[in-house]
């Protein structure tokens, strides 16, 4: 099989007619992004920038921009088979495999005469950034303690051309560094930019615990091959475009941002300093430019993290049909279709869930006869089964994400759960109308004949 990595899965995008070329030259500054900002708001293809002002190097975007796109970047041709692709390989276990040199070490640059950040093409996203932005690199590191090894996507202001800003709000590379800051250690991380979206998604799975480079290989349903850093002890895939090596400095702290964020606001902070000790790239590297507030970003945390949640739920005992993460609202926004055993389960799943998932802002549960996908038949649940006195919880003093400008002082919020579920001594009062499945499936069929749609095309995996 070829090697899973960016230029293996643009060739897959060409092939299905998903990936086009934007031959105009365009600029970093706001003009690139707002092009994925447009093509994003209209379903478009995925885009290869050939011309980017300033750089010679090419940018894509837009790469997983829909379902059918996140499909092929799992190796099928059927979106609806996405979920349970991902439940079957996250129970694998992934195991890297570390190869000696590899593309991205083609060229090496190091030292202050050969490093220059502002050689690479990063995008400035919006009229008020702070700077250009790295969206889109996978930030690996070491516990300094334990020696595990994980992963994870931060946003990095490019401050000059040897010194990134980066924004550590979740574990596990946080807590890296906070271990190695109590030591007065830097701690060695490495950026890797133009890697399979794969890994973009795992590297967002909320598993902190785990080392996410394995998780990576799991999901591509094969290892994947890493190679040692050349100034950083940290390995990275081979296969990347571009390595950006550093180490975050010790109880440093200086201002990054403002950022337009996942939440449509912008968002500033002070933040670690990384200081560059080398780059290295492949010839003619291809780097990647994600959109904050894109549908891709939705995309990537989506099926992640549906799965992830539902295995949770699931092993606390409770019995999740179905859950929809909310692309709108950045992921705060869960809709969770349950089968009732006890009238009590909508009420303690709302608890455990808004306590214990930090993301987590307002939820709804609903029965297993409303699909948590379809965003009008949840309003129709929560219009028709929700008596606001009794049906409302809400938790005050939790824990919220930093980038929530509603947010109170000390990163607190309120949380908000509606449970639309039918009382279980009335659901003939609350019965669907409806006719029988026999009769839908036939009347579909018949449709489908009339509007030239029978036999349907068969998809092969």
């Amino acid at each position: 099989m070829p090697t899973p990595d960016l230029r293996t899965y643009l060739a897959v995008l060409q092939k299905y007619g998903e990936l086009r070329s934007v031959t105009d030259a365009v600029d970093l500054r706001l003009e690139l992004c707002e092009f994925l900002h447009q093509c994003d708001q209209v379903n478009g293809p995925a885009r290869l920038f050939e011309r980017v002002k300033g750089h010679s190097m090419q940018v894509a975007g837009n790469l997983v921009g829909t379902p059918k796109r996140l499909a092929l970047a799992f190796g099928l041709k059927n979106e609806s088979k996405l979920l349970g692709t991902y439940l079957k390989r996250r129970g694998s276990i992934g195991k890297p495999r570390r190869t000696k040199g590899g593309p991205v070490k083609e060229v090496v640059l190091r030292g202050a005469k050969q490093v220059d950040l502002l050689a690479l093409p990063i995008p400035t996203y919006h009229e008020d950034d702070a700077g250009p932005y790295i969206t889109c690199g996978t930030l690996t590191s070491k516990d300094p303690v334990t020696g595990s090894r994980s992963m994870g996507l931060h946003r990095l202001q490019v401050k000059d051309s040897r010194r990134l800003g980066v924004h550590l709000a979740n574990p596990p590379i946080s807590h890296f560094v906070a271990k190695a800051e109590t030591a007065n250690r830097p701690l060695d991380v490495a950026i890797s930019l133009g890697v399979h979206p794969i890994l973009l998604l795992a590297a967002i799975v909320s598993a902190p615990t785990e080392d996410k480079v394995a998780i990576a290989s799991s999901l591509l349903g094969g290892p994947l091959k890493l190679t040692k850093c050349e100034t950083s002890d940290v390995d990275v895939p081979a296969h990347a475009e571009v390595v950006i090596e550093g180490k975050v400095l010790p109880n440093v702290r200086e201002p990054e941002g403002p950022f337009g964020e996942t939440s449509g606001y912008y968002f500033g902070d002070n933040s670690h300093v990384i200081e560059v000790t080398a780059i290295t790239h492949r010839k003619n590297p291809i780097l990647q430019a994600l959109h904050p507030a894109s549908r891709e970003v939705a995309l990537l945390c989506g099926p992640a993290g549906e799965a992830e949640l539902i295995q949770m739920l699931r092993a606390r005992g409770f019995d999740v049909q179905d859950l929809a993460l909310s692309a709108a609202s950045g992921r705060t926004h869960v809709v969770l279709s349950v089968k009732k055993r006890h009238e009590s389960d909508p009420r303690q799943l709302l608890h455990y869930l808004l306590a214990g998932v930090p993301y987590i802002k307002h939820a709804v549960v609903v029965d297993d006869d409303v699909d948590a996908h379809d965003p009008r038949d949840v309003e129709w649940a929560i219009a028709t089964r929700v008596q606001g006195d009794e049906d409302m919880v809400v938790i005050s003093g939790l824990r919220c994400r930093s980038i929530d400008p509603s947010q109170k002082p000390g990163l607190f919020t309120a949380k908000v759960g509606i449970d639309a579920t039918v009382p279980m001594t009335q659901r003939q009062r609350f019965k669907r109308i409806g006719v029988p499945l026999e009769v839908k499936e036939t009347v579909a069929k018949r449709v489908a004949i009339i509007l030239g749609q029978w036999p349907p095309m068969k998809t092969k995996e």
